[in-house]
């Protein structure tokens, strides 16, 4: 099993999906050819349906790491490889927008045309999954059916899943705390709940029906719609250089554009936020996600501005970009999603930024992020308040997204 980078020796020794394609864009400023392998052995776990897991699991390593894949009985009927071992879940499709811009760094239009061709069927499938499989019924919207899938695993916009009090079937023991502090990890019973979830998805044979009927988890995520969409947009893009149909009706965005803003925007707070599809209501958690939506290509670059700012005035002298605003209830400098920045959001933001022309701001924050980390090192998160790394280090994303941010910002006058 080669061809894929470690998101961190220590903690997470298999390949993760959205961590791949963020990685991939740090290798394509350098070795283009490792970049496209990246992404290319990260669909190698691809199911027969279509979804693309959260993890890839390196057979090498199962002793090293919870859950493994006998937590997700059952998947070894959905791969489209035999022999993959795979999580049961997936994660925002980040690779479908590092896809189109490692193709577009090829070093002649003959490579990235054939990468493009190999990777653009697996991707597409990817998203016809999210578009069938995970749909509710009146709604074009993707349902989300755990935290760990969202990539925001121990976020206060999940909390209220802690008042389902859920209880895993069997007993396990958690290894993550053994490289990290336990301070800086979800808690026992927010992991309670994450193993139980993955029983309910697991023993429901992964079908969201099944599922549904017996979970309080099912959300439609303001950043996983968000990159839904944006990776509807990249495919497109990429057909459209191959001379092929549009992987995505532009009519079908459009209603996914549409239901996006009926459901996410928040009218009073001027932001987006998540909707909790088994209660039919919003979940209006002060967070980062609104913020980090703003990569989906579905906001007007004066409503980029509006909910940016806002945010960014909400960090106050804090490093930017805080995953929860200080001040809040819930805020928690390090401690994994409640509070601590992360690089891959920051890089979210500065996307953002710059797809809405707003090249002040991108640059602003670029040259705050570059800082934070030439201080404190590749850390997997930071504390925003100290500016100290936590969590892992030598991070992988960290590292490859900062090789991106010098390689695409713009020279110093």
């Amino acid at each position: 099993m080669a061809g894929w980078t470690k998101p961190s020796a220590s903690q997470y020794p298999h390949q993760w999906n959205w961590d791949s394609g963020f990685i991939s864009l740090g290798w394509a400023t350098f070795e283009w050819e490792t970049a496209a392998t990246e992404i290319e052995s990260m669909l190698h776990g691809q199911w027969s349906d279509g979804m693309v897991p959260h993890v890839r699991y390196d057979p090498r390593q199962l002793a090293d790491y919870f859950p493994g894949p006998d937590r997700w009985p059952g998947m070894e009927r959905h791969v489209g490889r035999a022999g993959e071992l795979t999580s049961g879940i997936s994660n925002p499709p980040i690779l479908a927008l590092a896809a189109r811009r490692i193709g577009a760094r090829a070093p002649d239009p003959e490579r990235r045309d054939a990468f493009w061709r190999r990777v653009l069927p697996d991707l597409a499938r990817w998203l016809e999954y999210f578009f069938t499989a995970r749909r509710l019924a009146g709604c074009p919207l993707v349902a989300i059916v755990h935290p760990w899938e969202t990539g925001w695993d121990n976020s206060p916009r999940w909390d209220r899943l802690r008042q389902a009090g859920l209880r895993p079937k069997q007993i396990y023991e958690r290894l993550d705390t053994r490289a990290v502090a336990s301070a800086e990890r979800p808690t026992g019973r927010d992991y309670d709940s994450y193993i139980a979830l993955a029983e309910i998805i697991s023993e429901g044979d992964f079908a969201l029906a099944a599922y549904r009927d017996r979970t309080p988890f099912v959300v439609y995520d303001a950043v996983f719609d968000a990159l839904v969409h944006r990776a509807g947009q990249e495919l497109n893009r990429i057909a459209e250089v191959l001379g092929e149909p549009a992987v995505i009706a532009e009519a079908e965005l459009a209603e996914f554009a549409r239901a996006y803003d009926e459901y996410h925007w928040h009218p009073h707070l001027r932001t987006y936020v998540d909707w909790d599809a088994q209660l039919g209501e919003q979940m209006a958690s002060p967070s980062a996600a609104g913020i980090a939506a703003l990569s989906g290509g579905l906001s007007s670059a004066e409503r980029v501005a509006e909910v940016a700012e806002a945010y960014l005035a909400s960090c106050g002298t804090a490093e930017p970009i805080c995953t929860v605003p200080p001040g809040t209830d819930a805020f928690e400098p390090s401690n994994y999603w409640r509070g601590p920045a992360w690089i891959q959001v920051n890089w979210l933001v500065i996307d953002a930024f710059r797809e809405a022309g707003l090249e002040r701001a991108a640059a602003s924050l670029t040259s705050s992020t570059l800082r934070l980390v030439e201080r404190s090192g590749f850390g997997e998160y930071f504390n925003p308040i100290d500016r100290t790394a936590r969590g892992s280090q030598s991070f992988s994303w960290t590292a490859a997204l900062v090789l991106d941010l010098l390689h695409t910002a713009p020279p110093k006058s």
